[in-house]
Formats: structure tokens, sequence, C-alpha cells
């Protein structure tokens, strides 16, 4: 018996040890492998089955089950509906897809354009639903993180906006002036904070970064006019033209006026004061040359572009609806006629 007996200190048994030890570790990992993999089917089936399934969507599904047409053509039908702007459509053909068995890659992509597609459609709980789907199996995804960002921001919880945005520094370093904007939107939506300490946090978040400048002169020229003058930036000036050209005589500073060529000729413009004689600016020019002959029934009427995507916008933003770029607008202004209100009575 001691011929079949190998002794620890024996060169064989440590090969044994190593193979035997080989074997443990690849089982695990093989049992390991299964057991996420059948826990991910059941997740997504779980993730499905919180959509109910109407009779279009159902015969969409058995398309793309039954139909030879491969995944790719799929998601382009999709995408074309997308643009079109049937978003019901599109989500139809991403949910059938998702039922279908795919490998992980192709599920991961049309989960983002399913949480993409809510997300436009205006379903913001199930578009986040989408994305914390992509991050439980997939949790290094900045595009999931980006629009779950997107989401919280809508929903006004910075909070969590803010604690994904940690996740996102993490993985792709400091991004912009994001971080920023999140924490300047946390306190200007805080009611429990004063008009002071916004003031103060705005204040000390452009002397120290100078970014987020039309956020900031937007809230501080509505709320302290003076305050904003006393740390007016006027490399700024034309971006903030509508802010300044709505601006109530009383709360003009036109020290700094009569000392930036901009100012000058904006006010001018208005009828405010007479610095400058003329513009470069044809609008401005016109509204001078107009309030000389004594007419007053003209006016600037200023629509907004993303300097970044170039997507044109009637209202003001602080991040661009069609590309999201922060601190992105520039205003362009535009003649128009005066409109005076008679405030006639019915009695």
């Amino acid at each position: 018996m001691d011929t079949f007996f190998i002794e620890f200190r024996d060169p064989l048994f440590s090969v044994l040890l190593f193979f035997l030890l080989l074997f443990l570790l690849s089982f695990i990992s093989y049992w390991w492998g299964r057991r996420k993999s059948v826990t991910e089917g059941k997740d997504l089936e779980s993730f499905l089955g919180q959509f109910s399934e109407g009779e279009s969507t159902a015969s969409f599904t058995s398309e793309v089950h039954h139909n030879t047409t491969t995944n790719e053509t799929w998601l382009l039908l999709a995408q074309g509906f997308e643009h079109q702007g049937n978003y019901e459509k599109s989500i139809e053909i991403y949910l059938a897809l998702l039922s279908k068995k795919s490998d992980k890659i192709v599920e991961k992509e049309v989960l983002l354009k399913l949480g993409r597609g809510y997300f436009k459609a205006g379903f913001l709980e199930r578009s986040r639903q989408s994305f914390l789907q992509i991050l439980q199996n997939h949790p290094r995804t900045p595009a999931a993180l980006h629009h779950l960002i997107l989401i919280y921001e809508q929903l006004q919880q910075w909070d969590k906006a803010l604690e994904v945005m940690e996740s996102l520094n993490e993985l792709q370093g400091e991004i912009g002036c994001e971080q920023l904007y999140l924490e300047a939107r946390q306190i200007l939506s805080n009611p429990k904070a004063s008009v002071d300490e916004k003031t103060t946090f705005l204040i000390n978040l452009y002397t120290q970064h100078a970014k987020l400048g039309y956020l900031v002169f937007e809230y501080l020229f509505t709320y302290a006019p003076k305050l904003a003058w006393s740390h007016f930036d006027p490399s700024l000036s034309p971006r903030l033209a509508d802010i300044l050209w709505r601006l109530s005589p009383e709360n003009l500073d036109l020290d700094i006026i009569s000392r930036n060529s901009f100012l000058r000729e904006l006010f001018s413009a208005k009828g405010v004061c007479d610095f400058s004689t003329s513009s470069n600016i044809f609008e401005l020019d016109t509204l001078i040359s107009l309030h000389k002959c004594g007419h007053s029934k003209a006016t600037l009427q200023f629509e907004y572009v993303c300097n970044s995507c170039h997507h044109l916008s009637f209202f003001p933003f602080h991040r661009c609806g069609n590309c999201g770029a922060i601190d992105s607008i520039e205003s362009t202004m535009s003649l128009t006629k005066e409109r005076f209100e008679d405030h006639n009575s019915f009695q």
C-alpha cells in the first residue's frame, strides 16, 4: 500500500495539487458564468415584463423572431421611426429585439437605444429603468450614466444626479462644467437657501472657474442687479444681450455701460442713453437711426442658438435640449415691431 501513498514532500504531490486547484477554479468559473448568464436572462425577462405587450408589440415580436431580417436591419428601421418622431414604433421594435435571445453586445446596444427612445418620448421612469438595467450588467457604461444624469435633472433630483456624476467622473475624469452646473442648479432650486447664499455661491463659482456665465448673470441681474454689475464680465456682453436689454432703467450702471463699446451701442439702440451714434451691428444701427428720427416703434427680439450643435430655440436654455451641451447658448437678435398694451376695459 505504501507504493500508492504520496508524501507531501514528494514533487508529484505538488503537481497533483496544482491540477486539482486548476480543476476547481475552472469548475467554479464555469458554474459562476452559467449562473450569471441565467440571472441576467431572468433580469431581462423581469425587465420586459414591466411593460405590457399590446397587439402591435406582439406582432413586431413575432416578425422579429420568425423573419430572416437581421438585427442590424431592425435597428435601422427603429432609428428611422425615431427620426420621424414615431417613438412608439421604434420602442416596440426595441422591445421585440430584446425578447429575442441575442449576444450581450447587441442586448446592451438595444437597451441603450430603448432608454433613449423612452427619454425622447417623455417616459422618464421607463427610461431610467432601461439605463439601470444596463448598469446592472455593464456598470462601466458612460452613455447610460450620462442619460441617468439627464433624467434626474429633469426630475430635479439633484442629489441623485450628483451621485451618478461621481461615477461618471471616475470613468472619464472631470467632464467640463457639468458637475458645476448640477451644483449650481441644486442650490438655485433649494427653497431653504436665501438669495444672499445663492448669489454668493454663484459669484464664487464664476470667480474661480469662469464658467456658466449665462446662468450666473441671469440670476444675478434678476435678483441682485447691483451685485451683478459689480462683478460683471464685459466679455460676456454679447451673450447676455437679451438679459441686459430687458433690464429696467433704474437697474442700469451707466458708468460701466459707458466704458464698453457693445453696451454703449446696445443701450443707445434701446433709447435709454445716447452714447453711440452708430453701430457695426445692423439691428442696433437701425434702432439708433430710428431713435434719431424720433421713431420708437421698433425693438429687438431674441432667439437662442447652441454653439455646439447649432440647434435653434426660441427660449433661453442652460443645457441644450438637442445635444445636451452646457453653457453653449448664444443669443441672436432681430428687429421686430414694438408691442404696446392699451389696457382696454370692457366695463
